[in-house]
């Protein structure tokens, strides 16, 4: 143990907690301080070096020892410091050891105020650039949208979860989703609308493996919970179809459950129609004398279900949700509108306003 973070253990045991967090600090300052003879070029990235590395270890040992002492802003600062001046300053990438530590800071903070976030905030700013992804380190987001969903906060929860492609993520959103909407004034009437949240954000993110994970689990509970939704289900492609033997066809066992929503039946739809993305003709044309593929099916299939269900669900025909779904023929099927801005989050933005009466405020099925 350094002598500085016996010190800091000193202040903290005789109740002096301004004086650990200061002590914490200050020598964590010192120890960051470039040399001052031959100072590095300005601009370049300082080394993670003997002295950062024990900057780091008190710093996380301090904000994890005041925290658990209830002084959550002190502890919250430290954590911000070991993360914004040590690990994103070096350049550090999140690796087993730095993600098990933060995370742990992350439980002990807890939710009262804003000091999570805050704490949060400087975690995924570091580990989006230091490349553990776009959003911020995937390990971190499924956590916090775990935990966020067992205090009920089902809406920041989907934000974390959508980020993260596994099944086991796209499951508690499925979870999350549906604990949801049964605080809709609406009931089963409105599941579709939740179901469309995960369905077409993962969709958008090219996530297909998580979309079918999410939309298979949410129909699960659905029909669990309200089993008169059922009306058939059969698999797909049907065997005497010729898409079951096509390179586009999905595995083995996969069924489609034809339910009493046509939101839902048309989710089911275009994931597999994304899926299948291009795609060819499950049939041959003869073009003179001869049989030849006809490509692009899978354009004209996608068209034809918008049609067909912007018919028979109102959502589907909001200008928000026609830009999303714009951008999924243009990502998945080759489309190119013309648009602008980004139309999945317009959409969450205004079906997914929040929770219960300040959910979808958009009708239909």
């Amino acid at each position: 143990m350094s002598a500085a973070l016996q010190q800091v253990l000193e202040h903290l045991d005789s109740g002096d907690f301004y004086s650990a967090h200061q002590k914490a600090r200050t020598t964590a300052t010192r120890l960051l301080a470039p040399p001052r003879r031959n100072p590095p070029p300005a601009g370049s990235v300082l080394p993670y070096d003997k002295k950062a590395q024990e900057a780091a270890e008190l710093l996380w040992d301090a904000a994890r020892r005041l925290l658990e002492k209830g002084q959550v802003g002190s502890g919250v600062d430290l954590g911000v410091m070991l993360v914004d001046d040590v690990w994103a300053a070096r350049e550090v990438g999140c690796g087993k050891d730095e993600r098990a530590k933060v995370i742990q800071l992350i439980a002990l903070t807890g939710p009262a105020g804003a000091w999570r976030k805050t704490l949060t905030d400087a975690i995924f700013s570091w580990t989006a650039k230091t490349g553990s992804g776009p959003a911020g380190d995937v390990e971190i987001h499924q956590y916090l949208g775990e935990t966020l969903y067992k205090e009920q906060d089902y809406h920041v929860a989907s934000l974390h979860l959508l980020v993260c492609p596994t099944q086991d993520a796209a499951q508690t959103l499925a979870n999350v989703l549906f604990d949801w909407s049964k605080l809709d004034p609406e009931k089963e009437a409105a599941v579709g609308r939740y179901a469309a949240r995960g369905t077409l954000s993962y969709l958008e993110s090219s996530f297909i493996l998580a979309a079918r994970t999410f939309l298979s689990h949410f129909l699960a509970l659905a029909l669990a919970a309200y089993p008169t939704l059922r009306v058939a289900a059969f698999p797909f492609p049907p065997p005497s179809s010729p898409l079951a033997t096509s390179p586009a066809a999905p595995p083995p066992g996969d069924e489609l459950v034809v339910t009493k929503l046509a939101s839902l039946n048309f989710l089911q739809l275009a994931l597999r129609a994304a899926q299948a993305g291009v795609g060819e003709s499950v049939e041959k044309v003869k073009v003179g004398g001869e049989w030849r593929t006809q490509r692009g099916q899978g354009t004209k299939v996608w068209q034809s279900l918008l049609a067909r269900y912007e018919k028979q669900v109102p959502w589907l025909r909001a200008p928000e949700v026609k830009d999303a779904t714009a951008a999924l023929g243009e990502i998945h099927l080759g489309l190119k509108p013309a648009r602008q801005g980004n139309p999945l989050m317009d959409m969450m933005a205004s079906m997914f306003g929040g929770g219960g009466g300040g959910a979808p405020a958009i009708g239909g099925r």
